[in-house]
């Protein structure tokens, strides 16, 4: 929750946002930079049970200025009557898995919307991802090198059980047809005519 509160308060105005809901509230702290500013929330819940959600501003000090309940998206517009921090704040009704997208605006301010800062933190940001995806990469192919390898063992391995049972069976009817033919030759010749 440190980490949102950060990014907003260093992006003020006209910020795009969204995340994950839980039945805590999620805030995210905005500046009204005067005196009788309109402040604009737009708003969409996506995810299992989206109608049990609730959206509010508060002020600094808790009390909550408006408080939209049952909605999964909508527009909640109100004027902040001091120059002071206020909290956009979202919770869920319930245990399910929901992500709310939302942006905010006070109209009347002049919107800076890129900055050196802004860009600095998304090129780090985006030098960790593409370590990330080479670590990833070089994983899969280690992955397939090694189902290769065993795929190639096991297909030895099928061979060489084949070639054991044929020679197994071939050796076992070598037995058997020898022994058929000891047993036949030697009771060839005996005369087995019942002599006592």
């Amino acid at each position: 929750m440190k980490y949102l509160l950060y990014i907003s308060t260093l992006i003020i105005l006209g910020q795009s946002l969204a995340t994950q809901l839980s039945q805590k509230p999620t805030c995210f702290l905005v500046n009204s930079p005067e005196e009788n500013s309109n402040l604009t929330v737009n708003y969409i819940v996506s995810g299992l049970d989206e109608n049990q959600t609730d959206a509010f501003i508060r002020k600094k000090d808790g009390e909550i200025l408006v408080k939209v309940q049952n909605t999964k998206d909508g527009r909640i517009r109100e004027t902040l009557k001091d120059k002071d921090n206020y909290y956009i704040c979202f919770q869920s009704r319930d245990k399910s898995y929901k992500m709310v997208s939302f942006d905010f605006d006070i109209e009347g301010v002049d919107k800076e919307y890129a900055q050196s800062e802004q860009f600095e933190h998304m090129s780090k940001e985006l030098q960790k991802t593409q370590k990330n995806f080479q670590s990833i990469y070089r994983n899969q192919h280690w992955i397939s090198d090694r189902e290769n390898a065993h795929a190639i063992i096991l297909d030895q391995t099928e061979k060489s059980v084949q070639w054991c049972a044929i020679i197994k069976v071939g050796v076992l009817i070598a037995i058997s047809l020898s022994q058929i033919y000891i047993v036949y030759n030697y009771f060839k010749d005996k005369d087995l005519s019942g002599q006592v």
